[in-house]
């Protein structure tokens, strides 16, 4: 299977990210491509009403819905490039708002992924998703599929869990400026024995009271760790490799990972 990600510069100007996104994926050739987090948006918010201002909603009888440029689009990109897109933004859900995810594929609407644990500074502004939902599992381009926003990554119950419940694929959407998050989302690969997507952002933002910078470095690894494709620091790019998916969670000392896996739950 052949999949991609999108590193780039996420602007405060939704038309702006999605011009860019579209570049990029008019020219790609993989069946699964992957954003950063609130790639809608940016990542820096001087309040929550600034914040709810370009949250979207996908329930139909939200009137923020008619507002929802990004999600529509997105899914329009899907079906006009037959593509799966895995896109991270500000989602408005009745009176919370959630750092999420949404899947479309081929111009479908496939699931929604909301980010469970948040930095000290999303907690101002952010809802955290439901942790069991976080263990949930889509099926994308027929793989089953889990997704991880950022600061999840560094909490291995999400992994596991994901794995337990069939995930052959874990895709992280990330606005991350350390180098520990590259090297803990590696690690969930191989002791997860499942391949992984990471795409982080590039390029720096700026509140009165913070001033953030995106390292970038986007990864694609198989489920032993070696690297298929890695993105530079600040590099705006897109990249892609084939992974192989597969049920087999074993390696040269164990042939049945999930056996193991269990005992501890």
């Amino acid at each position: 299977m052949k999949v991609s990600f999108i590193q780039f510069n996420v602007k405060k100007d939704k038309k702006e990210n999605l011009k860019k996104i579209e570049e990029y994926i008019k020219i790609n050739d993989a069946s699964l491509i992957v954003l950063p987090e609130l790639s809608s948006s940016g990542y820096l918010f001087e309040n929550r009403e600034e914040l709810l201002s370009v949250s979207e909603s996908i329930n139909n009888e939200d009137e923020i819905n008619k507002k929802s440029i990004f999600i529509n689009s997105i899914i329009e990109i899907s079906k006009k490039y037959n593509k799966a897109i895995i896109a991270g933004f500000a989602e408005k859900f009745k009176d919370k708002i959630y750092n999420s995810a949404l899947i479309a594929e081929s111009g479908y609407l496939k699931g929604v992924y909301r980010k469970v644990h948040l930095s000290d500074f999303e907690k101002k502004f952010f809802d955290a998703g439901d942790i069991k939902e976080s263990y949930n599992v889509f099926e994308v381009c027929k793989e089953k599929v889990s997704i991880q926003i950022c600061f999840d990554v560094w909490f291995s119950e999400i992994s596991r869990n994901q794995i337990l419940n069939g995930s052959n694929l874990i895709c992280i959407l990330a606005n991350f400026g350390g180098e520990n998050t590259l090297d803990i989302a590696r690690v969930r690969a191989i002791e997860n024995i499942t391949p992984i997507i990471l795409c982080n952002r590039v390029g720096r933002e700026k509140t009165k009271d913070i001033d953030a910078y995106f390292i970038g470095k986007s990864f694609i690894v198989d489920k032993d760790g070696s690297f298929l494709a890695n993105a530079d620091k600040d590099e705006t790019t897109s990249l892609n490799a084939n992974i192989e998916i597969n049920n087999s969670k074993s390696n040269i000392i164990c042939s049945n990972f999930y056996d193991e896996i269990k005992k501890h739950y």
